[in-house]
């Protein structure tokens, strides 16, 4: 049987922000990747299960791989956030070490013709940098136990590609990530929030100043930046196996801003409560960032376009009755 030319492909964690992202633009690579994804669901909260569905599905996995060149993964687990508790973020290290043991066991030597990504958070690693803007070169400083469990589920993935040296990773670190299918039940997305509270003109809690700058990259726009990445990794020209790159939109913007485009949007004033007290220990007054590793001359939405897309799906669901009412207060 001749071999398929593309690369077998599983994204783990594909009904997130990122893995939907990842999974609907992979049909614009389709001459290079073969999307692949296992029949059983995960249990992501129970550690004993979760080890034996691991080795059932890489077993699967494996079993696909003789009829490849090469395969892929792309991690884009995990539901943590920086208002995470530390027992949730370690389980979530724990489960992607876990992830990583049975790879190792399964896929031995195989993993030589394998590239693995892993999604991993810029404001999470560099929270604490000083200097701005942020690029590769600079040394980690994570200031939450968020940002030292994406650094240490980093470590493990290092730790496991340098004992197999042809077995290509990328550490993807990510801006802020936005888009039409972020988890609203989840503290976290302040665009997708401030967009909910404005339709239904309820206030929003937000517990940083309106000052405060972040890069807020659109979840398709990174899906694609990380498929593009992942080929440059790949091509003759670049041997590096073991690479760390940042994927953001370049573009730093303050909340408000933010508040200023929505307003041009929908003619409608923001309804923001900003405490006196703003929780700023873990989240620093700007975070901006340039990619020096595997530079793309892809341009990324800008950000009145991507809120426009929010606003206008979040207006389809609020028609159909299917918008949740909003119950969250943001601090980032």
């Amino acid at each position: 049987m001749a071999k398929d030319s593309r690369k077998l492909t599983w994204i783990v964690g594909e009904g997130g922000l990122l893995g939907s992202a990842l999974r609907s633009q992979i049909g614009n690579h389709s001459e290079s990747y073969c999307h692949w994804h296992p029949t059983i669901p995960l249990s992501w909260n129970e550690s004993q299960k979760i080890q034996i569905q691991f080795k059932r599905i890489i077993l699967d996995f494996k079993s696909q791989i003789s009829t490849f060149p090469e395969w892929t993964i792309l991690w884009a687990a995990g539901a943590g956030v920086i208002g995470s508790s530390p027992d949730a973020l370690k389980k979530e290290t724990e489960t992607f070490s876990i992830f990583l043991t049975e790879l190792e066991n399964i896929l031995g030597q195989d993993l030589a013709q394998g590239h693995f990504f892993l999604g991993s958070s810029a404001g999470g690693i560099w929270g604490g940098s000083e200097e701005l803007p942020i690029t590769e070169g600079l040394p980690p400083c994570p200031i939450s136990e968020y940002g030292k469990q994406k650094l240490n589920q980093e470590k493990l993935l290092i730790e496991l590609a340098t004992s197999y040296p042809k077995f290509k990773t990328m550490i993807g670190r990510i801006s802020n990530l936005y888009g039409t299918s972020q988890n609203l039940d989840k503290p976290q997305g302040l665009l997708s929030q401030i967009c909910r509270s404005t339709l239904f003109r309820v206030p929003l809690t937000v517990f940083v100043p309106l000052e405060t700058v972040r890069d807020y990259i659109f979840n398709e726009d990174c899906a694609q930046l990380i498929y593009r990445a992942l080929k440059q990794q790949s091509s003759t020209e670049n041997q590096s196996m073991i690479t760390t790159k940042i994927f953001a939109s370049e573009e730093p913007t303050s909340i408000r801003i933010i508040l200023k485009h929505l307003y041009r949007l929908t003619k409608r004033e923001p309804m923001i409560i900003c405490p006196n007290q703003a929780m700023t220990h873990q989240q620093p007054a700007e975070l901006s960032y340039i990619s020096k590793t595997l530079v793309d001359s892809y341009r990324c939405k800008p950000l009145i376009e991507g809120l426009k897309l929010i606003l206008e799906f979040q207006e389809s669901l609020l028609q159909r009755g299917e918008l949740p009412y909003p119950e969250v207060n943001l601090n980032r």
